[in-house]
This record gives structure tokens, sequence and C-alpha cells, in this order.
């Protein structure tokens, strides 16, 4: 990049800075009120505080370490709300004080802190992290949509100054509840809406500072002043002049009711599990985002870096921010520079900002949380019934109903219960998944010159040839995606071909790593070709986004026909090396010479069958121009391509020398010219110029063990 460039791109890093660092901190604030608004509410502005420094640390920490990658950080909703639901029964069990009820949350928040850090880093240093594909992607789903749920009721909560979890439907139908949490509720559905249809990073930061402007107009238009808006509930709070973040973590651990804590302990453990499986759901979507393969055992270890470090602090689950990673690039901007001005931003919340976080609406900062609620439920409850199978669609609103029924341990429950069960049967279908040798060993059934077929054979390491059977899954598209990257870290090929004729189906979590595949192979310059896909595999695929792309992502109707793809774009880009053209077959170049004048020279149109299987064998032909395909038609019905028959090739003189019936049918592929030597001119031949005859038969006999020869060598492609 030029000096210019980045002279340009600071403008943007900056901007994009700001709006990051402006989002992550009322987003953070909204998470705070969302976990310390019920019985914890006089401790609302230490949570805030707490909050608003964990959105710092994450947003600078990740600058450092995965900037330069193009990636923002930021806190998590999905795991916020799981630590909702701890702070709540921890409040509830603990015995003693207010205080003392605040600090056993923020030290069962640093168990789970340290506990999920240690998990990652552990994972990460083991380069493990592949054992997390193992939770089924629409498991994941369920668990996300669930939690988008939790995060929907908490902003009607907040805006109704009602506890999330212990209101009922009688408390929200009063008459000041419903005038406080319905326009939280029509803004966050508003925010929903407007960013699905413009789908653009900037528009949810814009409608959040159009709802801000729009309550300070009707504040002044109703001539309701600052205190009698707070007096009224419509606002956060009143905070006091002291600092808004203090170092709380230490002071808990010492001051915690433990008793209280300990009773946690499963709440804890699913907390830790859901932590886990979110930082790599999100480390595994930033990819897309980017449009590049990150190693996810590296991402991990930074992840659970912060988790120990922002935990030390009092902070809550972070990680890698889609949101935020996405406007940065659409803006062409520094992620490093834009994080580390955003986590500046969040700083100067903490420092300044005790007036302004205060003076907060609670409908916006409920509506925000309604807005994240909605959105997760709609993407998955709504957006995946056309994305995923039936039967994972079914797992996905399973779990989400009994998260909404019976609470999130039970759903946690349902989810880990349909994991293992999904697996058992899904493992139960699968078969083998093989590498096969290209070029000497493997490749198509065209009739091609020595020059050539030595030539590909050269070639042997520009094609990796994988062969996968049954049913492919969360476990198995993993092994695939990570042998592939095995050998592109060796050595790139110019072609992965990737036979799935035998592959009865595939999951959503397999499609996700074959879009994995064409990002890397996007990155390292090859190009997948995708053969013998079944029609509901490949609709599958195009769901989740594989699809043909020129120089990318190819698909052809079988292994051989990708075979002959790959051959002849090698063959092409070789040719300036001294290789025979495609087409200059060695026939005619050893052809008696004086047999010329036996022969019909004859056009053939395009799908013109030359000879038809069964009939009985009388002529040989001689392919002068064009290209000839050679067809098998089996007992059910099926037409499987024998080989293809380049210029220069015989055909034909089998069955002339068996006496049997053909065996195939022999079509031209494109406009052609055709030599034929009629059997009564050999019968003739043999009979009137004998030694012409023999230099016939020892050109036939010799082509016919040429390819007889290099069959042997051939593993078939329709096998």
């Amino acid at each position: 990049m030029s000096e210019q460039q980045r002279s340009q791109r600071v403008p943007a890093s900056l901007l994009a800075g700001v709006i990051i660092g402006v989002v992550e901190a009322l987003l953070a604030i909204s998470f705070a009120a969302f976990v310390f608004g019920g019985r914890l509410v006089f401790s609302l502005d230490d949570g805030i505080g707490l909050y608003l420094g964990a959105a710092a640390i994450t947003l600078a920490f990740v600058a450092w370490r995965a900037g330069s990658r193009g990636v923002v950080g930021g806190v998590q909703e999905a795991t916020c709300g799981v630590i909702a639901v701890l702070a709540t029964t921890t409040a509830l069990d603990s015995y003693g004080s207010s205080d003392r009820a605040f600090r056993t949350v923020v030290a069962v928040t640093f168990i789970v802190m340290i506990l999920t850090g240690a998990a990652l880093l552990l994972l990460g240093t083991l380069r493990r992290g592949n054992l997390l594909r193992f939770v089924p992607y629409p498991v994941v789903g369920g668990f996300l949509a669930g939690i988008g749920w939790l995060l929907m009721k908490g902003g009607i909560g907040i805006a109704a100054r009602e506890h999330a979890f212990l209101m009922t439907m009688e408390d929200l139908l009063e008459r000041e509840a419903l005038t406080r949490w319905v326009p939280a509720l029509a803004f966050g559905v508003v925010l929903l809406v407007a960013s699905r249809i413009v789908r653009r990073p900037v528009v949810a930061p814009a409608l959040l500072g159009i709802g801000l402007a729009g309550f300070a107009i009707v504040t002044l238009v109703t001539g309701t002043s600052l205190e009698e808006a707070r007096a009224g509930g419509w606002l956060l709070g009143s905070f006091g002049s002291e600092p808004l973040w203090q170092l709380w973590a230490p002071r808990a651990l010492s001051g915690a009711d433990w008793s209280a804590a300990l009773t946690q302990a499963p709440g804890i453990l699913a907390a830790v599990f859901l932590a886990v499986v979110v930082a790599s759901y999100h480390v595994s979507g930033t990819e897309p985002v980017l449009g590049r393969d990150l190693d996810a055992n590296e991402e991990l270890r930074d992840t659970g870096l912060l988790h120990v470090v922002s935990g030390a602090l009092g902070g809550i689950p972070a990680s890698y921010s889609l949101r935020s990673t996405a406007l940065a690039a659409g803006m062409r901007a520094d992620a490093r520079i834009a994080g580390l001005v955003a986590a500046l931003v969040a700083l100067a919340a903490v420092a300044f900002g005790t007036a302004v976080v205060g003076a907060l609406p609670r409908m916006i900062v409920g509506g925000v949380l309604v807005f994240l609620g909605l959105a997760v439920i709609v993407e998955w409850v709504w957006d995946m019934r056309r994305t995923l199978q039936r039967v994972e669609y079914v797992i996905v609103l399973v779990i989400f109903a009994g998260i909404v029924a019976r609470g999130l341990l039970p759903g946690v429950v349902i989810g880990l219960v349909m994991s293992v069960v999904l697996l058992a049967v899904s493992y139960g279908r699968i078969e083998l998944m093989r590498e096969v040798a290209f070029g000497d060993t493997h490749r198509s059934n065209v009739d091609r010159p020595a020059a050539e077929r030595a030539a590909l054979r050269e070639m042997a390491d520009r094609v990796q040839i994988l062969r996968v059977h049954g049913f492919v899954f969360f476990g198995s598209a993993n092994g695939l995606l990570e042998r592939i990257r095995r050998r592109v870290e060796e050595t790139a090929p110019r072609f992965l071909l990737l036979d799935l004729r035998r592959v009865t189906g595939v999951d959503a979590s397999a499609v996700i790593s074959l879009v994995k595949v064409t990002l890397l192979a996007e990155a390292n310059g090859f190009e997948v070709v995708v053969a013998g896909a079944s029609d509901p595999v490949r609709k599958q695929l195009a769901r989740g986004g594989v699809v043909p792309s020129d120089g990318a992502v190819r698909f052809e109707q079988d292994l051989d026909r990708g075979l002959q793809w790959c051959e002849d774009v090698l063959l092409t880009e070789a040719r300036g090396e001294g290789i025979a053209a495609t087409g200059a077959g060695d026939g005619l170049g050893g052809m008696p010479p004086r047999l010329s004048d036996y022969l019909e020279r004859e056009p053939v149109p395009e799908g013109m069958v030359l000879i038809r299987q069964d009939e009985a064998p009388e002529d040989v032909f001689i392919l002068e121009s064009g290209r000839l395909r050679v067809e098998l038609q089996t007992p059910e019905g099926r037409r499987v391509r024998l080989r293809s028959v380049p210029a220069g090739a015989v055909v034909g003189e089998i069955a002339m020398y068996t006496g049997i019936a053909r065996t195939a049918d022999v079509t031209a592929e494109e406009p052609s010219v055709i030599l034929r030597l009629r059997g009564s001119t050999i019968r003739r031949l043999e009979s009137e110029e004998p030694a012409l005859a023999a230099a016939l038969h020892r050109w036939l006999a010799g082509t016919l063990a040429e390819r007889l020869t290099d069959t042997q060598r051939v593993e078939a492609v329709f096998d």
C-alpha cells in the first residue's frame, strides 16, 4: 500500500473508530442495565463502569492482537444474556446487603471469565480448536435464538422498569408499563427492519443517533425537564460523582457470598460452554466478512488471553465483533486504528460520562436490546428455514422453544442431548474420504497424445483429487477442510477437484466448510472443481453460497469431465513449454503413407452417432479433425462416457478384430471429419496388397497395445 493510500485511510479509520466506539459504549451500557437493572439496581453505575471498561479493554486488545488481520472486537450479546440469568439467580441466593450481592455477581462473572479464557487458551495452544466444530451448527443456532429471546425480554424489562426474569404479563399490560415498553419495542423493530432493508453497517448507528435526538425533541416540545424525566423513570438514573469504573474484581473475591456463588456451578459451566462456543462461532464468522482464511487456533488463543485479562479487571465475555468488523471493512478503514480509537471513546465514557450515561433514555437502551434479540431470533427462526435442512431447522426450533418455555439451562441440556443424537446418527451414515493421484494413475478418459500424457504426469502435483463418500457432516467436513489446508501449506495446487458423486447429503456445517475452502482458494490462487454433485447436494451448496464463479468455483457433471477440464487448462497453460497441442493425435502420424488412397473422407455434424452400441462391426474410423465421444448405456439406462477421442485417434478397430457387436456408441461432440476404412477394403488389401495390409495391421495393433497399456495404468473414474 502506498503512502498516499495510507494517508487516505486515516480519516476513514478515525471516523469508523468513533462510530464503533459510540455503538460499543451504548451496547455495554445496555448490557449492564440488563444484568444489574433488577435487584442490583443500586449498583447500576458500578456495573455500567465495569462493562464500559470491558468494552475498552476488548477493543484495545483485539486491535493490538488481531487488528492487522482486519478484525475488530466487542462485548458479546449472546454471553451477556447468560450472565444476566446468572446474575439474577446469584443475587436472589446471596445473603446480606445489596453491595454483597453485587460483589457476588462480579465474583461469579470473574470465575466464568477465567474458566472461559483457560478453555480457549488450552484449545488454541493444543491446536484443538476444531473440537468445537463438533457442536452442530443448528444447535448453536438454537442457543443463539434462545438467548435472543432473553435479550428481547431484558430490553422490555429495562424500558418498563420491571425485572426481566420476574415480570409477569399482568405487569406489562398495566397502562404505565405499556407507555414505557411499547416505544422501546417499536424502536427495536424499526432498527431491525431498517438494517435488513438497507444492509449497511452504518444504518444502526445512524438510527441510534436519530432515536436519541427524537427523544430530546419530545422532551423539549412537552416542556419536560431533565430532572422531571429522571424522576419519572424515563432515564437510566442519577449517578454520583465517583468514577464509573473501579477495580471491583479483587474486592469481589474477598467480599462475595461464596456459598451463593457455589450454588451456581451448573449455570457457571453452562455459561463457560456457551461463551467458548460463541467465541469460536464469531471467529469462524469473521472469515467470510473479511474474505480471508484465519488460523482458528491462533484466534482462539488471543480470545482466551483477552478473557483472562478482562476477567481479572471485572470484564465480561467478549470476542470478535462481526458488525464492527464489517463496518470497518465497508469503510475501508484500518482495523487497528479504528479499534484503538473506539477503545478511547469507551474510556472517555468511563472518565467523563457519568452525567451523560445517567441521562440516557430507557426506551433507547431497552430498544437496543430488543433489536439485538429480534435480529438473532429472525436470523435463526425465520431466515434459516430455507437454508437448513428440515431436521436441522427442527432442532433450532426445539432448543429455542425449550429456552422460552423452561429457561436457559434446560435449553442447554436439550441442545447437548441433540448434539449427541445428531452426531451419532450422522456418524453412522458417514463412509470414507480418500485422496487419489492425478496424471499417471488417475486422469480423464480422453485419448491424448504421448507428449500430452507425459506432460500431465509431470504436472501431477498441480491437481489435488479428493473423493468424498457418504453423508458429510460437521465432523467429516472439518477433516476435509484441514486436509486441504495442510496441502495448501505445503504447495498450493492449481486445481482442487472434489468428487461428490457418492455424497448422499451435506449439513450446514459442511456447507460452511466448503465456503471456507473457496475463500482459501481465492487467497491462494487455485480453482475448486466440484464434480458429480447430485441435485439435492448442489442445491444445498447453493443455499450456503457455494456457486459457480469464474476462476474460483466450477461444477462438472462427473469426475471424468472434471479431470478433462483440469487437464485442458493445464495443457493450455503449458503449451508455451513445447507440449503438443490438444487434438494433435498420434494416429495420423503413424499411419502407413499409401493407406490414404483407400480412405473415404466424410464430414460428421455435431451430435451424429457414428457407431451404435450392439450393432455388427464392419468399418474402422480415423478422426481427422474434431472430437468424438464414446458412451456406454448401462442396463439402468444411465449413460457413461468411456472416453473422449481427439483428432488423430482410431475407433472401431477392437470390434473389427474380435468380431463381436459394438460395445458402445460413438458420437460427434463437435463438427468433425472422419476417414472411413471399410472392412471390405481391408479384406481387398489383404489379397491384393499384402505388404500394405501388414503395415496397416502393425499400425492398428500398436495403437491398440498403447491404449491397453495406458488403460491398465489409469484407474477408472466412473467406478
